[in-house]
């Protein structure tokens, strides 16, 4: 290493090889997917759809557009959801969409911020722990949309976990880090895709 670095690129190619070394893009990595990537995702959630356990590990991105929680709804109508984990805002903004139409306040479909709707969330909250439950709420305030009322629908348990930082937090939402722990490890020793 005296006279600079020393890069032997082709250590564990075959004598054939001819990949330049210094190729943009030219590999795997999470920057670069592939349609081949996705078609290997669809053929295996399709195979554990029936036998296996799928569980979605999601954050508040899946459900701040209409598109997201669109898939998401699909996701969990036609059985690629066993499980579903999230956060206290993943449950909360969800149900403000359902409620509202707005995700911290930004219309779902527009992005744009809707006249004091930045109290949506915590309307959305208080509405909920009133009725008790989130179930209770989504039978009581008739929502019938959206990534929660979904997973209540097709009996797919959710795990949302709480933080010290969270607004509310929404009812259902485990604060005990030990117990959310159990909760998800009783999804996640039987996956067979997260």
């Amino acid at each position: 290493g005296t006279g600079g670095i020393y890069l032997h690129h082709s250590g564990f190619r075959g004598a054939n090889s001819q990949l330049d070394a210094f190729a943009f893009r030219s590999g795997r990595s999470r920057e670069t997917s592939f349609d081949t990537d996705y078609d290997q995702l669809v053929e295996l959630l399709k195979h554990d759809k029936d036998n296996g356990h799928i569980v979605w590990v999601l954050g508040p991105a899946a459900i701040f557009n209409i598109g997201a929680r669109n898939a998401m709804e699909y996701i969990l109508d036609n059985g690629y959801a066993h499980a579903v984990f999230g956060g206290n805002a993943v449950g909360t903004h969800d149900l403000e969409g359902a409620l509202f139409g707005t995700a911290l306040g930004q219309d779902l479909r527009t992005r744009e911020n809707r006249h004091n709707g930045h109290y949506n969330h915590l309307d959305t909250i208080n509405m909920i722990n009133k009725a008790g439950s989130i179930r209770a709420g989504i039978s009581g305030l008739e929502i019938d949309n959206g990534l929660i009322y979904s997973c209540v629908k097709n009996d797919v348990p959710f795990v949302l976990a709480g933080s010290i930082r969270d607004d509310g937090p929404l009812h259902d939402v485990i604060d005990d880090m030990s117990a959310v722990q159990d909760a998800m490890r009783e999804h996640t020793k039987q996956a067979t895709t997260i």
